[in-house]
This record gives C-alpha cells, sequence and structure tokens, in this order.
C-alpha cells in the first residue's frame, strides 16, 4: 500500500478498509476511458449499521418517540421523549453506542408530568436538571440525583411556553432557550431554577419556531432549531451561527435547513438535539419523524440519528437517511467504565514520583487524540482537601508526560508538562464546585494544540503544546481517595473523523472532509467564502480529494462542484463509479449577474452509479482548482418534450380543469400544484398564462422544485426552488427556501385581459432565460451563483381568474 493510500485508509472501529487487487472489486472498468486508467482502490466496507427510523423497546403506545433529547454523561447515553398526552410520567432509555437502547423505566411518576413536552436534562456539579412543559402549560424544572431518577418537582411553573433548552457556556454562565411565534427566545439564568426575562432572537422559521438547542464548538455558538407545525410535511430544522454569546445576533448559513424530506413515506422530521459521539470528536441529531395521527390525536413519531459534520462555521447533516444502512459511531479505540480499582489487562500501576498512586493505560494514543476522565476526586472528603489529581496523558515514562493537575482546595486546574519547571497554563474552576461528586475532564491534542474541557467547557486552550502520543491515566497524592469512573481515549481530535466519515448519494460533502485531506498538493483556505466554511484548493497534479461514499440506489447522478472565481480555465477530473472524466472549468460558466460573492456551483456531468459503498475521487488537471464542496443529485430517467402531469399529493388548494381539456384555473384563493419529476435538471418549459378580469394578485411558475408542503401553520412559500411571478405589468424572478424570499431581478411584461400569453422558459446549469413566445432575446436572464440545479415544475396563484394552458417540459438530462 502507498503513503497516499494509508492515509486514505479508514480502518477503525465501525468501518473496515479492504485493499482490492488488480482493480477489482467496486472499482472494476465499466467502460472504454479517455483518460488514464482508473486506480485500484481500497473496497469500503461497514462493520456496524443502523436504520432510520429507529424502534426501541416500551415506546409510548401509539405514539412513539418525539422530541427526542439525548444526555451524555460518565461515557453513557440517556434518551428522553415527550410523554404521550393524559399519560403520566417521563420514560428514558440508555445506550453504550447510541444504537442499542435499553428501556430504564419512568424516571418520574409526578402527577404534574401529564403529558410533559419536550424533557431535557443536563448534568451539573451532581445533579441532574430536567426541564419538560407538561401539555405545553409552562416550564418546570425537576432534579435528581441519577439520569434514570426519580426526578422532583423543584419550582412553580415558570411560563415560556414550550420547549425550553439550557446551554452552559465556558464561563459557566446558564442560558435559557424556549418556542416562540416568530423566533426563539432566548435567556440568562442566575441559577438552575431562575429564568431572567428573555428577548427574541433573529432566529425564525418565519412563523412558530421550537425546539431549540445551543451548542459551542471552537468558539462558535451553533443553534439548531425546528418548525413550523409538527403535522406539517415540511417541519424541518435549520440552524444558525453566532460569534459574540449564545443570546446575540446570529447568522443563518445558506445551506438551511439542514434537515428535511417531505417524502410521502418519511416526512415531518425535526425538534433535534446534537450529542458529541462515542469517540469524543464526531456529533450525532437525534430528531423525529411523523408517522400520523394517533387515534386520541396526538401525532406518531419515531426516533432519527444522523451525523453531524463541521466545516468553519458551515454545520452539515449526512443525511437525512432513511430506510437504508447507516454507518454506526465509531467507538473509542479505549474505553473503561472503571467505578472500582483499575483491573491489571488493560492497566499497569506505575511510579509517578512524588504521587502517592499512578495508573496507567497498557495501551498507547496516536499522536492525535481525544482523552476523556470521569472521576469524583475526593470519596469522602471535604472540597478543602489539600490533594491533588492528575489526569495524565502523553506518557512514555516517569520522566515523559503531560498531565492536568486538579488541586481542590485552591479550585484551580492546570495543563502541565512533566519537562517544565512549572505550570504551562492555570485557570480557576467554576464557582461551588463539589469534588464529591463525578466531574469530567476531557483532553483534546491535535497539531493545533491541546484543549482541556472541565464538565464540557472549555478551560484551557494551549496552541503551543502539540500532541504526543503515549499512554494515559491517572496519579494522586497527599491523601486523596478518588473513584475512577469512565475512561476513554479516541484517536481523532478537533473534527478529524469528519473525513472518515461516510458521505452520502444523493448529498453534499465539503472538500476538506476528504478522506486525502493532510496529503502534499492541497492547500487549505480558511478565509475568502460566504459562509465562514473552508476549501481545500488542488495545487499538485498527484493531489486528490477522495470521498468514502454510499449510494442510496442505482442510477445517474449529476455531479456540481462549488469552485472559486480563480479556478476559470482550471481543469477537474472526476472519478465516480469506475468512469474518470476531466472537465474544464470555462469562463463563460462564471459569466453572472450575481455579484454577492466570488464562487460559483458549476455542473461537471452526469455518472452512472451503482448502490452501495465506493469512492468518489476529483483530482486537478490544468491550473489550481479551489473547491468549497462537491454536490450529487438524482438524475432524471426521461428525456425529451412531454407534458407535465401534476401530482394530486402534491396539490394544494382548489385546482379544477377549464372547459375539461385547456388548462388548469383555481377555484379559489391561494393554492399551489406541482408535476413532473424532482430530478429534472436542465430544462426548457413552455407554459400559457390567461389574466382573466377576476384575476387578481399573482400567478406564478414554479421551477425547480423540491420539499413542496401545504399547512395552515407554516410560512406561505412552503417549498424550495425558483419562482416566475406576473404581477401588474411585471415579470419577476425569485429564489425560494421556505421563510427565506428573494427576489433576484425583473422586468417589463403587460397582460391583455382574456388574451392567453405563450412563456418559455430555459434552464441551463446556473442560468435562467426567460422569453416572450417566440422571441430570441429574453425578456429577463439570471445566473445563480449558487443555484438549485434540479426540480420539478409547479403553478400557483393567489387568487383566481388566471389560467394556465399547454405546459410542457422539454429535458436532456
Amino acid at each position: 500500500m502507498s503513503a497516499s493510500q494509508m492515509k486514505r485508509s479508514l480502518i477503525g472501529i465501525g468501518i473496515a478498509v479492504v485493499l482490492a487487487a488488480g482493480g477489482g472489486g467496486i472499482w472494476m472498468m465499466t467502460q472504454k476511458q479517455d483518460q488514464d486508467q482508473v486506480k485500484a482502490r481500497e473496497i469500503v466496507t461497514v462493520d456496524h449499521s443502523y436504520q432510520n427510523p429507529m424502534t426501541l423497546d416500551q415506546e409510548w403506545e401509539d405514539y412513539g418517540i418525539g422530541d427526542p433529547y439525548v444526555l451524555r454523561y460518565n461515557g453513557k447515553y440517556y434518551l428522553y421523549c415527550s410523554t404521550k398526552d393524559w399519560r403520566v410520567g417521563i420514560k428514558a432509555w440508555s445506550s453504550d453506542d447510541l444504537v442499542n437502547w435499553s428501556y430504564e423505566g419512568l424516571v418520574t411518576e409526578d402527577p404534574l408530568t401529564e403529558g410533559a413536552y419536550a424533557p431535557e436534562v443536563v448534568y451539573w456539579n451532581g445533579a441532574f436538571y430536567m426541564y419538560t412543559s407538561p401539555a405545553g402549560k409552562g416550564h418546570y424544572v425537576l432534579r435528581s440525583d441519577s439520569p434514570t431518577g426519580p426526578f422532583t418537582v423543584e419550582t412553580e411553573n415558570l411560563g415560556l411556553t414550550i420547549d425550553g433548552s439550557v446551554f452552559i457556556d465556558d464561563d459557566a454562565k446558564w442560558y435559557f432557550t424556549h418556542a416562540e411565534s416568530g423566533g426563539i427566545m432566548a435567556s440568562s439564568m442566575s441559577d438552575p431554577y431562575t429564568i431572567d426575562a428573555g428577548e427574541k432572537l433573529n432566529t425564525s422559521l418565519g412563523h412558530w419556531t421550537e425546539g431549540s438547542m445551543i451548542i459551542k464548538r471552537n468558539g462558535t455558538y451553533f443553534m439548531t432549531y425546528t418548525g413550523n407545525h409538527v403535522f406539517s410535511k415540511g417541519y424541518r430544522v435549520n440552524y444558525a451561527v453566532g460569534h459574540e454569546s449564545p443570546n446575540g445576533l446570529y447568522t443563518i448559513p445558506d445551506n438551511n435547513p439542514i434537515i428535511i424530506s417531505t417524502d410521502k413515506d418519511f416526512n415531518g422530521l425535526g425538534h433535534s438535539a446534537t450529542v458529541l459521539g462515542p469517540d469524543m470528536d464526531s456529533y450525532y441529531i437525534v430528531y423525529h419523524n411523523l408517522v400520523g395521527k394517533s387515534a386520541e390525536g396526538p401525532p406518531v413519531r419515531k426516533l432519527n440519528m444522523d451525523r453531524l459534520t463541521f466545516n468553519g462555521d458551515k454545520m452539515s447533516v449526512l443525511g437525512p437517511t432513511h430506510g437504508m444502512p447507516t454507518p454506526a459511531p465509531a467507538l473509542p479505540a479505549f474505553r473503561d467504565p472503571l467505578g472500582d480499582i483499575p483491573d491489571t489487562e488493560q492497566w499497569e500501576s506505575v511510579t509517578v514520583s512524588g504521587t502517592d498512586a499512578a495508573w496507567l493505560t497498557k495501551m498507547t494514543t496516536e499522536d492525535r487524540f481525544t482523552a476523556e476522565y470521569n472521576v469524583v476526586l475526593d470519596n469522602g472528603q471535604t472540597s478543602k482537601a489539600a490533594g491533588e489529581l492528575e489526569t495524565i496523558f502523553s506518557y512514555t515514562d516517569e520522566d515523559n508526560y503531560r498531565s492536568v493537575r486538579i488541586e481542590p482546595a485552591n479550585r484551580t486546574i492546570a495543563l502541565q508538562d512533566s519537562a517544565a519547571d512549572e505550570a504551562l497554563q492555570q485557570t480557576t474552576l467554576p464557582e461551588g464546585m463539589d469534588f464529591a461528586k463525578l466531574h469530567t475532564v476531557r483532553v483534546e491534542a491535535d497539531q493545533n494544540g491541546t484543549r482541556v474541557y472541565w464538565d464540557g467547557i472549555l478551560l484551557i486552550d494551549n496552541k503551543q503544546l502539540t500532541a504526543k502520543a503515549g499512554r494515559i491515566g491517572y496519579a494522586w497524592k497527599d491523601g486523596l481517595t478518588p473513584v475512577l469512573h469512565y475512561t476513554a481515549f479516541a484517536n481523532e481530535a478537533g473534527g478529524s473523523s469528519d473525513n472518515k466519515a461516510i458521505k452520502q448519494v444523493p448529498g453534499t460533502m465539503e472538500a476538506v472532509h476528504a478522506a486525502s485531506i493532510g496529503e502534499e498538493g492541497i492547500t487549505i483556505h480558511q478565509e475568502g467564502t460566504p459562509d465562514g466554511s473552508y476549501s481545500a484548493e488542488l495545487t499538485s497534479t498527484e493531489a486528490e480529494l477522495s470521498f468514502p461514499v454510499y449510494v442510496r440506489a442505482d442510477g445517474d447522478y449529476t455531479i456540481a462542484a462549488m469552485v472559486s472565481d480563480t479556478s476559470v480555465g482550471s481543469t477537474l477530473e472526476v472519478e465516480a463509479g469506475g468512469v474518470k472524466r476531466s472537465f474544464k472549468l470555462k469562463a463563460e460558466a462564471f459569466v453572472t449577474e450575481d455579484d454577492s460573492s466570488e464562487w460559483m456551483k458549476v455542473p461537471l456531468g452526469k455518472f452512472s452509479l451503482k448502490q452501495g459503498l465506493q469512492w468518489l475521487t476529483v483530482t486537478k488537471g490544468k491550473g489550481s482548482p479551489n473547491i468549497r464542496f462537491i454536490e450529487t443529485s438524482e438524475a432524471a430517467v426521461s428525456e425529451g418534450k412531454q407534458k407535465v402531469s401534476f401530482d394530486p399529493d402534491s396539490t394544494f388548494g382548489d385546482w379544477q380543469e377549464d372547459n375539461g381539456t385547456t388548462g388548469l384555473m383555481l377555484d379559489g384563493n391561494n393554492a399551489m400544484i406541482f408535476g413532473g419529476d424532482t430530478h429534472w435538471t436542465d430544462m426548457e418549459v413552455g407554459i400559457d398564462v390567461t389574466q382573466t378580469d377576476t384575476a387578481e394578485g399573482e400567478a406564478s411558475i414554479l421551477l425547480r422544485t423540491t420539499m413542496e408542503s401545504s399547512f395552515r401553520d407554516q410560512v406561505a412559500d412552503s417549498f424550495i426552488g425558483y419562482e416566475l411571478a406576473l404581477r401588474n405589468g411585471r415579470i419577476i424572478l425569485r429564489k425560494i427556501s421556505y421563510e427565506v424570499n428573494q427576489e433576484l431581478t425583473s422586468g417589463v411584461l403587460e397582460l391583455e385581459n382574456g388574451k392567453a400569453r405563450a412563456l418559455r422558459i430555459k434552464l441551463d446549469g446556473a442560468k435562467i432565460s426567460v422569453y416572450d413566445g417566440k422571441q430570441k432575446e429574453p425578456l429577463l436572464e439570471w445566473t445563480d451563483r449558487n443555484a438549485f440545479l434540479h426540480g420539478r415544475v409547479g403553478l400557483r396563484t393567489s387568487s383566481s381568474g388566471w389560467l394556465f394552458s399547454n405546459m410542457t417540459v422539454t429535458t436532456d438530462n
């Protein structure tokens, strides 16, 4: 195996990689190539998988799992969900791996918990605090000494609608967010039971917005939130990014929503929670899908989980996956629940100068790792004890190791290197720490330095102390009597596991998440993108962006790349499905009226792919292309000119045929209708539009639409795609993604009452051109730098009196 192949290997827990011999396996030649012969590559296999949606033991009957929340504590996971209306108690499940769940029973049976909505649990300093809104009638705080209860009610009704969530920042300050119409509300907290007056954030789905949660990663706040109504097919998850504070101004990235599906058998996805994976580097998002209504009326929902990835300020979901094998979360390289004296099979008692006792793992980390230590520092002694505890890492011998030293007496935590005479960095622990309770120290070490977390909050960030391989363990002195609990390490840190994660086709993969990142000839740029993500520039013909992918089904797939304007004239070579093709990034593809950024999504071509695990690889020919992400989408099978067949399941409002055959018109106000194939890419749409005397408002042709929905309690623009609207002598092109409605360009088009007007709309890659009848010059034209490249067509009117007829679509996919 070559050095580059070794870097690309994905050997680890849950994923096995086997070298394919002589071009065999999944990368066999399927047709004659214009380029060099396709390389033999490792065959990607998944050892352990799960499938969404999941079914758990003892779910609420005829209700399932709704509003899931997962707590990670002492190396285990605890899942809580909403209680079925008119039932009492809150159910919980536990898991070691996020896939196999055991029922833990009712963690509370307090009568107040009848129909308890969206319970969330936070652990702090020995206590578990639960926040829930029974029957949606205001919040209560419950407390327990165990994640499995019993939880007892500690407060009166605090109000504040539903879906309360707690976030603890690195300065140990607490914040509370909850649902509200038009945006999530945020409040500071003076203690776990007291919530201050709040303010509305700019995190809104344009209507009722709920299910919020905040995590902090690399100094950036990521908030997820959902809406608009639990019974809507268009229920979905968005995220926002903040840099100043948890309750400050957020940026809403363009890749929203990150979780949505309106498919007939998989829709209503929402109310998510985010949790750190078992490898302590990856993140997972849990959410529910809608099954239907129970016999009593409440919704029936199922549990789902998918992998999250991060690229600078950009967060993405590798999904949503449904009805397909999905790789199970990777486990640590080493883990031991302990709870007693370490066993000699995995641990070794050693001598460390100046300590009373020391234990080290026999297994050694690699030169990039995350280690976690769960410990009760002082069992039975007071918090003023003079003892010290060291959590050790990078140990090679008694004179060469690093550690985090904790001194309960003066409430300090320090990063140490045995080679230095004094602590490298020291800070104070949060007020009121009870050292007779379990606390967690997590150490992340890579080439960007060493980071130390105490109970999940970042206290030390040392960029000079880069990672070094070695053993991990504990040492203590001066009469301290610690009890050691869950201890683990994984050879991942700083999001490195994102590069090993198997990407989904169709789907989007970040260039910097290629398995080959780290090889020579790839330059990572951390600035210059509109969404704060990083890009990868290919500067050597030997460099490649190679992605392990899972193709959902046999078929043709269109591949596109988001590249910088500086990439004009470069050549990209794409290898997929056993075929390698070359694509030149021509200057004319970058000509655009849109000057919002210096990045362009460029379609590269169509590939035939087989279902299953395989590689997708991008290399460079000429030039130095700079790439943000690769997008894959299913291509339509049908080609040529055809009349549009409208989908009865995607007809919203009362439409009728006019005189039986001439066309469609609305019988009433405000309606949408959709038809065709969501996989259509390039197409020409022809249609006749007639405005009658009774027509009011506007009529629209909808283009490249996906994720269409309709429900009384959601935004009016409940689809993703383009809208070409006719209104008061104007023709207007808009780009719509549910609550985001952006006018791109407009022109003049006067309609004569009662007379049909023929329109032609040509969609060619990122360019949209609109023609009046057979005219050769367009009425208006727009090239979208971040275009929707596939979707079907539709119609929309705000009133009756508009007639659509002779609608045809000509595709060349």
